[in-house]
């Protein structure tokens, strides 16, 4: 009996061995002098093989930015600093959802009620989904809509489902969550923003609608040949206009700043209890285990399910969460997370061509977190520009 007892004992100490080997880690490596330099190394590497204009980095540990730097140039001629300006994308969508989420938590909003008592876009004018387009549709990327009216043959809004029954990533639900905030609490949204999060942090480094002032601290977009659209711009002649607000993508942030709202929203701050677990649970599904291809990067943790909580993306991992945005455009690619239970974070903005741009973030990340569930999302990405 003893020896049987001793014998199951020791399997059980191999066995839990084993699955420690095995098991990926949701800690990001801390940051010394000679670590410094090897990621500074990495990165002036990184941006000479894949041709990328400017990149802005950022370590979190156990909640606390503890390390970043800016590579490349703010202008021609003009290298980067911790006070350059990234157009960051999608993860405009961050401040947006944490905004709403904030005046929810306060009582100002509701997450359920419809947003067409507030705020009708004409092109929706006497659809039947109205009563069922409500702030909680939008934010959860469930809101019935395309990603963009101007994917359609008219160029007009519609719904493409009924609003909460699947998951399509929209950057028309958050324009519509905007307007129908800013309407409600009569109140343009940048000042929603800025009263709800930039002033109470103390951000003083972000926009999110176009003001000439910052032009020279934006980082300049320019193309694989090196050509300049102007700020704002994209390279088939539309550009957007001085106060321009969008709350879906074009906001300009530093490293620095970003870091502070981005430890903020995961310290729940500004939510109650309810919200915050809703915000951090996925709500619609995008991308189940059995459809996940993890085979390219055996080595980075593979999520069990992918989706969005309220706002933000999140990948289910075994025991742990990662949270957080991605963001994409002609000159952007940019990422920023943390995992759930380590408080360890990433922010990487790189401005640069989309290509390069998503080439440099598999190297980046094999930098910085060479155990990531990003990795496998960048690298079929990758796959699919060279089609």
């Amino acid at each position: 009996m003893r020896k049987n007892r001793i014998r199951r004992l020791f399997i059980l100490l191999i066995f839990s061995l084993c699955t420690q080997l095995n098991a990926k880690s949701s800690v990001i490596d801390s940051v010394s002098e000679k670590r410094a330099e090897e990621i500074d190394r990495a990165f002036n590497e990184i941006l000479d093989k894949h041709k990328i204009n400017t990149a802005g980095i950022g370590i979190i540990k156990n909640g606390e930015l503890i390390w970043q730097n800016q590579y490349g140039f703010q202008q021609t001629g003009v290298p980067a600093t911790s006070k350059t300006l990234f157009n960051v994308g999608s993860i405009t969508k961050t401040i947006t959802a944490e905004t709403i989420l904030r005046l929810a938590s306060k009582g100002l909003l509701s997450l359920s009620e419809p947003m067409g008592e507030f705020w009708l876009d004409p092109d929706l004018e006497g659809s039947p989904y109205l009563d069922d387009l409500t702030a909680r549709t939008a934010i959860t990327h469930t809101s019935g809509f395309m990603n963009w009216r101007f994917y359609s043959d008219d160029y007009k809004l519609k719904f493409i489902s009924e609003p909460g029954t699947k998951f399509g990533y929209s950057g028309e639900g958050f324009e519509y969550l905007a307007k129908y905030a800013a309407k409600k609490l009569k109140t343009p949204f940048d000042t929603l923003v800025n009263q709800t999060i930039f002033a109470p942090l103390g951000i003083t480094n972000a926009a999110i609608k176009v003001e000439k002032a910052n032009f020279p601290r934006i980082a300049k977009p320019l193309d694989h040949e090196g050509k300049f659209y102007g700020y704002y711009c994209h390279p088939q002649g539309y550009c957007n206009k001085e106060n321009d607000i969008s709350a879906a993508g074009n906001m300009v942030i530093t490293v620095e700043d970003y870091a502070m709202f981005l430890i903020s929203s995961m310290r729940g701050e500004g939510l109650t209890e309810k919200l915050k677990q809703e915000r951090d649970t996925i709500q619609s599904v995008q991308v189940n285990q059995q459809e996940i291809d993890c085979s390219k990067a055996p080595e980075a943790q593979c999520p069990t399910r992918l989706g969005y909580g309220l706002g933000w993306n999140i990948a289910q991992l075994n025991d742990d969460k990662l949270i957080g945005h991605r963001g994409s455009d002609w000159s952007v690619v940019s990422m920023a997370y943390y995992y759930q239970n380590s408080k360890d974070g990433l922010i990487v903005f790189f401005n640069a061509p989309n290509k390069a741009g998503i080439a440099g973030m598999v190297d980046a990340l094999k930098v910085l977190d060479p155990d990531s569930p990003e990795i496998h999302g960048y690298q079929l990405r990758l796959a699919r520009t060279n089609e």
